[in-house]
């Protein structure tokens, strides 16, 4: 009875194991090969992209967008934005309001 119970415990390990190493050679393969050309590939793009003044121009279009959304009172961005940093001055003055250095006892109570 105890024999039946140790035949089916190493298939799935040594499944998983030859599965590992047939990806990592099938990995390796693949990537000697076309996986370089198109690394080659997306690095002459990102250099074209880079070069290309349309991209520059959208890019600067979308952040003049953002400036003016978060600069305008009456946008949900904007009030968002302002309401963060209230809350950020309220919560710095609590805490440098608070005493510093105060030593807590064993029992809980300050010194």
């Amino acid at each position: 009875m105890a024999s039946e119970k140790d035949d089916g415990g190493g298939g799935f390990g040594w499944g998983f194991f030859v599965g590992g190493l047939i990806g990592f050679v099938a990995g390796a393969y693949l990537a000697s090969g076309p996986g370089k050309e198109h690394v080659d590939s997306i690095r002459s793009r990102t250099i074209e992209l880079t070069n290309s003044t349309e991209l520059g121009d959208r890019a600067r279009a979308y952040a003049e967008r953002a400036r003016s959304a978060v600069q305008d009172p009456e946008h949900p961005l904007g009030k968002a934005v302002r309401e963060g940093v209230a809350a950020a001055r309220r919560r710095r003055s609590e805490l440098d309001s608070t005493p510093t250095g105060v030593d807590i006892t064993e029992n809980g109570k300050s010194e």
